[in-house]
């Protein structure tokens, strides 16, 4: 049963790469050095901030740590400054919020952008939804599951009972090494090419897939639950029939009350298994 949905940021909920190449493109020209078109950002960010800084400055440039520092400063001064610029939610990305929270379902935010990003950008675009958020602290990044844990313990859920929704194959793999369910979506920086082979368990064309997703896995949860409970019921009975018909010498009562039993409890067994995502 799926109770929370924790999102990716950039590229998922936030439209933020006009925002994100500006501030790159910055650094490089006050460094005297080529910048890149914002097409060409959607496939250098992902990462994290560091990982970003290292693809667009020259190769030569990336094992001078005074220049990656640099380039670091000032792509912050001017991002801290310019965030808000041109970054939107995607279409239909507040409808999606609103029909979640809803249904009862927690949400959350995990980002490799610096964390410090994350809390201004999601408290300024989505003020009181998200109930757990977090961005890059240290220097862990997606697609290690770190961040992903932390909000799965802070909604003291299980793995299982959570989707992660992101744009990325570095998304898809996050989900996979914190053994939650995953959906990738096409209206961010990657293809459906990347996701797909990259293991998403779905695929979002527009953010209601994501809610579709959501209560189609819990609808069928709830039906498997249902049936293992009949499966537990029709093993009580014959049981209790097995115990009468050893009473009354009825052989073959006692033979259709043991093989009752037997089919209901292995039935009850695998209806009752968490089921595979």
């Amino acid at each position: 049963m799926i109770k929370a949905v924790i999102f990716d940021l950039d590229g998922t909920l936030l439209n933020t790469i006009e925002d994100l190449a500006n501030a790159c493109n910055f650094a490089l020209t006050e460094m005297g050095l080529p910048t890149y078109t914002v097409e060409e950002y959607k496939h250098l960010v992902g990462d994290g901030r560091r990982n970003l800084i290292l693809r667009m400055l020259p190769e030569q440039l990336r094992t001078d740590e005074s220049a990656v520092e640099r380039a670091s400063g000032l792509f912050d001064t001017h991002y801290q400054a310019h965030m808000r610029d041109c970054t939107v939610p995607y279409p239909g990305i507040p409808q999606l919020l609103t029909a979640l929270k809803a249904k009862g379902i927690r949400l959350g935010v995990v980002s490799n952008k610096p964390h410090e990003f994350v809390t201004q950008i999601v408290e300024q675009y989505f003020p009181g939804i998200f109930d757990s958020v977090a961005g890059q602290q240290g220097t862990l990044v997606k697609p290690d599951p770190a961040a992903l844990n932390r909000v799965i313990a802070d909604f003291g859920l299980h793995p299982d009972q959570v989707l992660y929704v992101g744009d990325s194959n570095v998304d898809i793999h996050t989900a996979q090494n914190a053994k939650t369910a995953s959906c990738g979506v096409l209206w961010g920086f990657r293809d459906a090419d990347e996701l797909e082979a990259a293991g998403a368990q779905q695929i979002a064309a527009v953010p209601e897939d994501v809610l579709t997703a959501v209560l189609s896995r819990n609808r069928a949860e709830g039906l498997r639950r249902g049936l293992a409970l009949f499966s537990v019921l029709l093993m009580l009975v014959g049981l209790v029939g097995l115990i009468y018909f050893l009473f009354v010498g009825n052989a073959a009562g006692v033979a259709a009350c043991v093989a009752l039993p037997l089919l209901a409890g292995f039935a009850a067994v695998r209806m009752t298994r968490p089921a595979d995502r």
